[in-house]
């Protein structure tokens, strides 16, 4: 557990670092959204995109999921979106970037079947992309399509297309 946290410190700590340099330059973006994909993606979310070039942004992203066993899972990841050449009005990206996911974990009977689930944390990568269309000065349309991989005795993968609305993410 401990190396979690220090990747958790570490995570958090560059996502603030970066923030703040964005915060000078560009406004932030904030994205809720709503996704659907194979079993252990994550139904809805917030990411919050931070511009530190035209073409360069850091987004963070906490994200929801009721996960095995009833458990109520988490998942708090950081990318970097880098933007291609427009399309007409659309804003095309590629993204990667790395993360924590809470999943649970069976816990097994003397017999052997499983009779629970423990909480557990998971080093996790993402990688996809999505495009951005501007609805008006402070509103835009976003569709991301990403794929998760989990690590640890018990990782998984999951492939999530999600919908969102960003607010406030362009300076006029």
């Amino acid at each position: 557990m401990p190396a979690y946290k220090s990747a958790v410190f570490a995570v958090v700590a560059f996502a603030l670092a970066s923030a703040a340099a964005a915060q000078e330059a560009k406004t932030v973006e904030i994205t809720p959204y709503v996704g659907i994909g194979t079993p252990g993606a994550s139904p809805f979310g917030t990411a919050v995109t931070f511009p530190i070039t035209s073409t360069l942004s850091l987004e963070t992203d906490v994200a929801y999921r009721r996960g095995e066993g009833e458990i109520h899972a988490l998942s708090f990841n950081t990318s970097i979106l880098y933007f291609i050449p427009r399309t007409g009005a659309a804003k095309p990206y590629v993204a990667g970037g790395v993360g924590l996911a809470q999943f649970g974990a069976p816990v097994f009977s003397s017999q052997g079947p499983p009779i629970g689930t423990q909480k557990d944390v998971a080093f996790t990568v993402n990688t996809g992309g999505g495009v951005k269309i501007p609805m008006n000065d402070k509103v835009d349309l976003r569709t991301d399509a990403r794929w998760f991989q989990s690590f640890g005795r018990y990782g998984s993968e999951q492939f999530r297309v999600a919908q969102g609305i960003g607010f406030g993410g362009r300076k006029r």
